[in-house]
């Protein structure tokens, strides 16, 4: 059985890429022939991601020189442009090693409605296809409405990372999510939020960690680092968080490693290594003394990994993070005050957490095969 599935795998991110991957192997031992639909949200084309690069604090000292007119503006957009297509990410370099993806790359909904991959089963994957906050509104693409009628549709592990929908938003989403077979999301505020639309769902693992840790340990090399070490991956701009990390690092006698995105992050304190390979990305996370970090991903890897971590939630779309720590019991490792060193010395059960998921594991499995067999 041929299975089409479309998920939000052109994000710059280590999470989004490794969702995307973790549910390939999941479909897989599921008997299906997975195929991941190459879908570009307009925001992600090289055109504009070029655009909003300009707004960098680095090409903002320039513009006296690119900002002349609008010949040399769009000049130096398709540079840009140009750079960005030809220089391939460390993330999209595992995804084009990895994952099964389409020939046709999609860059709009009209595009796929008027030529969608041909399939047994269409199925919406994990990350934050519902939110549209980030998506910029309902994109129906992620809603599977390009799916030829009569096609089943399955969510799995989806994710809308708001407790709430805005009013005006809340019938084309009920209307679009009432033509799926069976669904699954990864937080309980989903499960409630749907099910106050009349819209059935079951809770299940973020695909990273349907996976078990073992089969991530596979994929990582190990890092070369001698002293144990306080790993930062922060995805959102915290100075409170920064120096919290650094009294940390001090108190307990770490190093401080820093997962890098920008130039932005080699200021800040530690040793930052920047865009790692995937592999080398899971080997810090595997042999980290702890993780702080905003990410949820991150979160999981660490629950995953059975890695000491400390999590803060982000300013918008924590209602994971929230949801996964309550899940494995494991809430006391939010922090709540940049004044409380204390939060890395409290315990984990880390049989319990194990135990959790190794039970969630279960249903999210059984969740597939009863849509399945539906079908």
């Amino acid at each position: 059985m041929k299975a089409s599935v479309i998920t939000l795998h052109t994000v710059d991110n280590y999470g989004s890429v490794m969702q995307t991957y973790a549910t390939q192997q999941i479909l897989k031992k599921c008997g299906y022939d997975v195929e991941f639909v190459d879908y570009w949200r307009r925001d992600n084309l090289p055109a504009n991601r070029a655009e909003k690069m300009l707004e960098s604090s680095t090409l903002q000292k320039l513009k006296p020189l690119w900002g002349m007119n609008g010949f040399t503006r769009k000049a130096l957009i398709a540079i840009l442009k140009m750079i960005l297509e030809n220089r391939k990410s460390p993330m999209w370099r595992f995804l084009e090693e990895k994952v099964q993806l389409t020939k046709v790359r999609y860059c709009s909904y009209k595009e796929l409605e008027a030529n969608p991959p041909v399939a047994d089963v269409y199925i919406t994957g994990s990350d934050q296809v519902w939110n549209s906050i980030w998506n910029q509104g309902i994109d129906r693409s992620y809603f599977l409405d390009f799916a030829p009628a009569g096609k089943p549709r399955i969510a799995f592990s989806a994710s809308i990372g708001r407790e709430q929908l805005d009013a005006e938003e809340t019938p084309e989403t009920k209307r679009l999510l009432e033509k799926y077979s069976a669904i699954s999301v990864r937080e309980q505020s989903a499960v409630e939020l749907l099910a106050s639309m009349d819209i059935k769902s079951t809770l299940v693992l973020d695909p990273t960690l349907m996976l078990e840790a073992n089969e991530w340990r596979k994929l990582a090399s190990k890092p070369k680092i001698k002293k144990q070490y306080l790993l930062i991956y922060q995805l959102n701009p915290n100075p409170q968080m920064d120096q919290y990390a650094e009294q940390l690092a001090q108190k307990k006698e770490w190093d401080v490693i820093r997962i890098g995105f920008g130039r932005s992050d080699r200021r800040k304190g530690g040793k930052c290594v920047m865009l790692p390979s995937v592999e080398e990305f899971l080997g810090l996370f595997c042999s980290a003394a702890c993780v702080l970090t905003d990410s949820f991903h991150a979160t999981a890897f660490s629950l995953n990994l059975g890695t000491d971590f400390i999590s803060v939630l982000p300013g918008r779309f924590g209602t994971r993070i929230e949801s996964i720590t309550k899940l494995t019991r494991t809430e006391n490792r939010i922090l709540t005050s940049y004044d409380d060193l204390t939060v890395v010395d409290r315990s984990i059960d880390e049989k319990n957490v194990q135990d959790i998921l190794t039970a969630e594991r279960k249903n999210g499995f059984d969740f597939l095969r009863k849509a399945i067999s539906q079908i």
